[in-house]
């Protein structure tokens, strides 16, 4: 087996750390998440109270926007929903949920992924997508169920 040069090892897991910290600086209270650009659903910040009783704004990627807006369900794959939860004092975002549709990853609960991140004390946010069968999969499923005619997104966020 021919050995790979000490050089070049270190060169590629330099690699792998500058993408990841360019990944992750999206995510920072210094720079603009990548989700800000998407269709917000709400027209002003929502204080509904829901599972998530704070000040909220929820935004769709391209990929979901239509069936968001229209009701027109199920969301396609690779639809992505975020909310982001606002501390009403402060007004900074503290908590980032998010779900995203991924073909087989649970069918039966429509396919979506949930996801949770939070503020770090650096200003990033840590956290991670949630696998079928875990603890915080099963506390998503559990609320979002009652929206499966809604293809199990709560869209009472955007002034309906």
């Amino acid at each position: 087996m021919p050995r790979i040069p000490r050089r070049r090892t270190f060169l590629a897991l330099a690699i792998a750390l500058v993408v990841t910290l360019v990944a992750a600086q999206a995510m920072t209270g210094d720079h603009r998440p990548e989700y800000a650009d998407w269709t917000r659903l709400n027209p002003q910040k929502n204080f509904i109270t829901s599972a998530h009783p704070t000040a909220k704004d929820v935004y769709v990627n391209e990929v979901g926007a239509e069936a968001a807006l229209t009701r027109s369900f199920p969301f396609p794959e690779g639809s992505e929903l975020v909310k982001e939860s606002t501390d009403t004092e402060t007004l900074s975002v503290f908590v980032i949920t998010a779900m995203r549709k991924v073909a087989g990853f649970d069918p039966e609960n429509g396919d979506w992924q949930y996801g949770m991140f939070e503020r770090m004390d650096d200003g990033s946010f840590g956290g991670m997508w949630a696998e079928v069968g875990s603890e915080m999969h099963a506390m998503c499923v559990t609320c979002h169920t009652g929206a499966a005619d809604n293809d199990y997104a709560f869209l009472t966020y955007t002034g309906d």
